[in-house]
């Protein structure tokens, strides 16, 4: 059993893992979602479970965005819930490569490394304590849980990390890890086209949306993710956190090079950066061949999904897919209507009326 739950994470991702017997399973927390979402959202989810059962095989925090790490933050400040990790993956300052620069501040510090280094949890043990990510040659970097769960790393590379560290100070006062600091407000991206501006009666333009030329996200807190694939007993899933397409390609295609294979066959693909266009290019997903296409985000602030990104999808899928969204928003419900799920041959789900997150048993 391989299950994948996307909590409601607000703009943001918590995605919570379970692997193994179904009555008592292992399991994995990537990202905890956003400091508003954390008492609803990861904290209820962990609250539910039985004290005896708090703990997870592994807690990934891709990366330093405010909403992937501040939901984790809350969570290892929290002394008392009584969780315990086997691991924590998570690159912070010490992990970047060394450059010419200079000495930071306080904010060099980050409160997720002072919370992990106060409570003594384990911290990129599986990497020797040195960085997670993928080096340009050999294999790719594999761990194996146990109860046989095994995590292929795709990302980040040396560079993406090094791009990191060259503006840390900046992204980390930006993800509002200060003490004392809330988050920087950000403004909301420009209104995709072909959606905000429909009529009520009108459809996105599912052809013209796929052939908006692609533009690659350039910021350099996403390009540190770290993406990984789960494969447990047959099922597979692979998790991309706010990767850059180009950089999970290249790892994918490296995969495909290892296994003899043309197209990376997995049972989910969790869409990078929420579905943003800038992260989503029609030459990565021509390389994946899947039935599940996760979003999650709630669409406040960058008003994920874009529709390019969906179109993407749907007109490079070879089998009939489906759209899993943890929301039902303004900006996704298009993708419900009947006309354009016979056309383009795919299924939407959404959580039940009232209520957010969504799950799949793979």
């Amino acid at each position: 059993m391989l299950r994948i739950d996307m909590l409601p994470a607000a703009q943001g991702d918590a995605l919570w893992i379970e692997y193994g017997d179904e009555a008592h399973p292992r399991r994995i927390l990537i990202d905890g979602g956003t400091a508003s979402s954390w008492p609803d959202g990861l904290r209820a989810h962990i609250e539910a479970l039985p004290a005896a059962e708090r703990r997870f095989e592994l807690l990934i925090v891709t990366h330093i965005d405010a909403d992937h790490i501040d939901g984790a933050l809350a969570l290892l400040q929290d002394d008392q819930l009584g969780v315990t990790f086997g691991d924590v993956w998570f690159n912070g300052w010490r992990h970047l490569p060394d450059t010419p620069l200079e000495s930071l501040g306080p904010v060099e510090g980050e409160l997720l490394t002072e919370a992990l280094v106060t409570r003594n949890i384990p911290w990129n043990e599986a990497f020797g304590g040195r960085a997670v990510g993928v080096n340009p040659e050999g294999e790719l970097p594999r761990h194996e849980l146990d109860g046989d769960l095994t995590l292929t790393v795709l990302s980040p590379y040396a560079k993406q990390l090094a791009d990191l560290k060259r503006v840390w100070r900046e992204v980390v006062e930006e993800a509002g890890l200060e003490p004392g600091k809330p988050p920087t407000p950000t403004e909301p991206e420009p209104v995709p086209s072909g959606l905000e501006r429909l009529g009520p009666d009108e459809l996105p333009d599912v052809l013209a949306l796929a052939a908006v030329p692609f533009k690659s996200d350039t910021a350099e807190a996403n390009g540190s993710t770290i993406v990984v694939l789960l494969e447990h007993e047959g099922a597979s899933a692979a998790l991309c956190g706010d990767a850059f397409p180009a950089v999970v390609l290249t790892s994918v295609q490296r995969l495909l090079d290892e296994r003899g294979a043309d197209r990376l066959e997995t049972d989910a693909f969790k869409l990078p950066h929420h579905g943003s266009h800038a992260n989503i290019s029609t030459d990565l997903l021509a390389k994946v061949d899947t039935p599940l296409f996760l979003f999650s985000s709630n669409g406040s602030r960058t008003r994920h999904p874009h529709p390019e990104s969906v179109a993407r999808v749907l007109v490079t899928a070879e089998t009939e897919p489906s759209l899993l969204f943890n929301y039902k928003t303004r900006f996704n419900e298009a993708w419900d209507a009947e006309e354009l799920r016979d056309e383009f041959r795919y299924d939407a789900l959404y959580p039940a009326s009232g209520t957010a997150g969504l799950g799949v048993t793979l």
